[in-house]
């Protein structure tokens, strides 16, 4: 019967004291924030050391390259890129090259019209005047600076 009594004085001692071990108080150097309701509160908790990232951009498609451009052969882009660039013996003259275009007529004079709609003026109108019309192969130096073209050949294409 001691035994029993001994058991049943330490199961109350145990249950008494539980509450006490078990409860939840605030450290004692901890500082009071403020109180925030448990349903105010996010599904997630961030620490201090996240950062938001923002979104990325997104970049604007290129344009396309009208079909024009793309047929040409790659002399033409080439011959193109250097006068959109050129140096001081560019602008004077280029080196022989050749363009394809119609020989048009405007005004008095003979022109090469290529197919991008660039007009080229023809030094040797005695020549381009038998093409008119005609969709020829122009060979020659080209002056940027006046858009002339100082024909050595020019030659229909078939």
């Amino acid at each position: 019967m001691k035994q029993k009594t001994a058991v049943l004085v330490l199961l109350t001692l145990v249950l008494a004291i539980a509450p006490l071990v078990l409860a939840q108080q605030p450290a004692p150097n901890a500082s009071p924030g403020p109180t925030v309701e448990p349903s105010a509160k996010p599904a997630i908790a961030y620490s201090e050391m996240q950062k938001p990232v923002p979104e990325p951009v997104p970049q604007p498609a290129p344009e396309p390259v009208p079909p024009s451009k793309q047929q040409q052969q790659p002399e033409d882009r080439q011959s193109q890129q250097r006068e959109a660039q050129p140096s001081a013996s560019q602008a004077q003259q280029d080196a022989a090259r050749t363009l394809n275009g119609i020989i048009v007529k405007e005004g008095e004079r003979f022109m090469l019209r290529t197919p991008d709609s660039v007009n080229f003026q023809l030094d040797d109108q005695e020549r381009a005047k038998k093409y008119e019309g005609t969709e020829v192969r122009v060979t020659g130096s080209v002056d940027a600076a006046t858009h002339t073209i100082h024909v050595e050949k020019i030659e229909p294409i078939t």
